[in-house]
């Protein structure tokens, strides 16, 4: 019998139209100011956040937009939207947008609560701590934030169901933990991702598939995630590929925004796996785009762990149909291959690079990136037990 826990404090509201209920569920929160995260793109100009804001209007709920995040938020972008939250005196916090947004305000959410705020609720004279103490784990993460409500606008990154926050920090991406970062709420509204441009939906959606598997075959799985993570795989394979070609096509909208928000509730108990360990620094060392980064790469891990390790792979392609069971282990390698096979074959018919290379990644990063790699917190969880210089190799691989 298994013994683990279980840590999922977020509610969720899901479905079509749910945006447009927001007003009602922060009024239930007694609410009165919403500061809302944003990016900096056409994300702040758009209809779905227009249809939240008209409806948190609709309860007499007052709203300050801050559209000031970009990607991969700094320590400096941190600690300029905890600034702006104090100074906003709201009593709640929306982010809207995809990962980067909804993780820039879990952080300056809970750095705006260890250091910032006054007892009485105003900006401290002196300005506060620094944020690279908050980034650093100096300070701790003791105090909860506001109530955050996170809605997301991308189907890929599953912060809003997460306990994690992932910054640029130092040329590093810093992934943070903590129970105090899981949303109170999360709105998800497969109408608000339609208008998500065709890269963006394939590079976001194989980024979900990458916490599915990494999720599933992790030495931290139980057969409770497992099951979860093996339900987002089924979705994301059956439905990425439509969502991509017809973006109107609200059936598969739905499936993959449904597969990203629950396989997070997955990954939020294992952690990740060594995609993500080389897809961070990829990320932080040479700009590429995180979901691209995992699309990229996350056949060539698959292969390489199944190469010594192919049983949790042939069980979850097992488990989403692609193979058919087998006893004793008989068939493993094969059961793996096909799991291989398929990820592959969606990532080509979504246009994903071969290569990192061919993705424009520089080979002067390499070395800071395998160093980066080798270091990954989550690296012990891979279900290889890659030494240094196989992740050398690995990488060379990808490159």
């Amino acid at each position: 019998m298994e013994v683990f826990t279980w840590n999922e404090p977020t509610r969720l509201l899901f479905g079509c139209g749910a945006v447009s209920k927001a007003g009602t569920e922060l009024a239930g929160m007694a609410a009165k100011r919403a500061f809302i995260v944003s990016g900096k793109g056409a994300t702040a100009s758009s209809e779905g956040l227009s249809r939240l804001r008209a409806s948190l209007g609709e309860e007499g709920i007052e709203t300050v937009l801050y559209s000031e995040v970009d990607h991969d938020p700094s320590a400096a972008a941190i600690e300029a939207a905890a600034i702006a939250l104090v100074e906003a005196k709201a009593d709640c916090i929306i982010a809207y947008g995809g990962g980067s947004p909804i993780d820039c305000a879990k952080s300056a959410n809970l750095f705006a609560a260890a250091t910032l705020r006054g007892h009485d609720g105003s900006l401290p004279a002196h300005g506060g701590a620094r944020v690279s103490s908050f980034l650093s784990g100096e300070l701790g993460y003791e105090k909860p934030g506001l109530p955050l409500i996170a809605v997301p606008t991308t189907a890929g990154s599953g912060s809003e169901m997460s306990g994690t926050a992932v910054t640029t920090y130092s040329e590093h991406k810093k992934g943070l933990s903590s129970p105090l970062f899981f949303p109170k709420l999360a709105i998800v509204d497969p109408e608000v991702q339609k208008t998500m441009p065709a890269a963006l939906t394939a590079n976001t959606g194989m980024d979900a598939l990458t916490h599915a598997i990494e999720c599933y075959v992790s030495k931290r799985s139980t057969s409770l995630t497992r099951s979860i993570a093996a339900g987002s795989a089924r979705l994301i394979l059956a439905n990425l590929a439509a969502a991509f070609e017809s973006p109107d096509d609200m059936e598969a909208r739905a499936a993959m925004a449904e597969a990203s928000s629950t396989v997070a509730i997955a990954f939020s108990q294992t952690g990740l796996g060594m995609v993500h360990g080389f897809a961070h620094p990829v990320g932080a060392r040479a700009g590429l785009a995180h979901g691209l980064a995992n699309a990229i790469m996350l056949p060539y891990v698959m292969e390489a762990c199944a190469e010594t390790t192919p049983g949790p792979y042939a069980a979850l392609a097992r488990d989403i149909g692609l193979a058919v069971p087998a006893c004793d282990g008989a068939g493993d390698a094969e059961a793996a291959g096909m799991l291989v096979s398929a990820v592959l074959a969606l990532k080509r018919r979504l246009g994903v690079p071969e290569t990192l290379s061919a993705a424009g990644v520089r080979v002067t990063c390499l070395s800071d990136v395998l160093l980066d790699a080798q270091s990954y917190r989550s690296r012990r969880w891979s279900p290889r037990d890659f030494s240094d210089q196989e992740l050398d190799e690995l990488l060379n691989r990808m490159y």
